[in-house]
């Protein structure tokens, strides 16, 4: 996966921020003004893989419906929250991609960005500490003693953990043993920066079994690990065999919702394994 500049960082961010329903105004999400982008003449590409497709919210903070594909306040006509499917009737390569949706009651325009919707359907998982996230439907989870671990109920090997803890120290060294590093780039999760790693298991490692995850090792590894004040800390990995497997870790942190200042959890959320 090839690395994201700062200036694709914040574009990124200005997006999830004009996407995002129901966000009381602060210093740190909020611009004072935001500039209004006009998109003069739309025009509907037909795109196979998309049209027709179902797509799960995972913004903690909800997505603007527009009547348009216009980002101004004034034809905003409702919003998603988090979890809510909805259907895509058409896809516009301008203004920065936007779907024409159809939702259970409403049918308007959602910005098109991959950080605030993924593909399929997905369950809610929850911790009893207001931790939350969304994971596909054909996967299952577990709790162990070091968080909660993600793994699908049938077909493929990749697995994934969530874990919380008091510092971004106490996860230990980034990665595991026998990984190798080959990138790391920085990426918002819920509003807080966050470095992602991505690593490659030695062929000739010898050495114990990482641990803690209880299932079968994969080739590649990949890691979110953040602060989220002076003592809560997040951690979110990915053990998987390719590069098509990680739009499901995209999705899990992409989704993460916590009770702190920068993030919203979900009014209540029940997990269903």
């Amino acid at each position: 996966m090839p690395a994201m500049t700062a200036a694709t960082l914040m574009a990124g961010a200005a997006v999830l921020l004009a996407g995002c329903a129901g966000v009381p105004s602060s210093p740190s999400r909020t611009p004072s003004s935001r500039p209004t982008t006009v998109v003069t003449s739309p025009t509907p590409i037909p795109t196979p893989p998309l049209v027709g497709s179902t797509r799960t919210v995972l913004s903690p903070l909800g997505l603007r419906i527009h009547s348009a594909p216009v980002l101004d306040s004034k034809n905003v006509i409702g919003g998603f929250s988090q979890g809510r499917i909805f259907t895509v009737l058409e896809y516009q390569s301008g203004g920065g991609g936007w779907f024409h949706v159809q939702g259970r009651t409403l049918a308007g325009w959602v910005v098109a960005d991959p950080t605030l919707t993924a593909a399929g359907t997905f369950n809610s998982y929850s911790q009893a500490n207001g931790v939350s996230a969304l994971y596909p439907q054909t996967w299952g989870f577990q709790q162990e003693s070091f968080g909660a671990l993600f793994v699908p109920q049938q077909g493929t090997t990749e697995s994934a953990v969530l874990e919380i803890a008091n510092s971004v120290k106490s996860f230990g060294v980034a990665g595991l043993p026998g990984y190798t590093q080959s990138s790391s780039v920085p990426v918002l999760v819920c509003g807080y920066t966050a470095t992602l790693g991505y690593y490659a298991k030695q062929p000739s490692y010898t050495g114990p079994t990482p641990a803690p995850l209880p299932v079968a090792r994969q080739p590649l590894y990949a890691e979110v690990r953040f602060k989220i004040d002076a003592s809560h800390a997040m951690l979110i990995g990915f053990n998987y065999q390719n590069s098509s497997q990680l739009d499901v870790f995209s999705a899990l942190y992409n989704s993460v919702a916590f009770p702190f200042p920068l993030c919203q959890a979900p009014a209540a959320a029940t997990p269903k394994p």
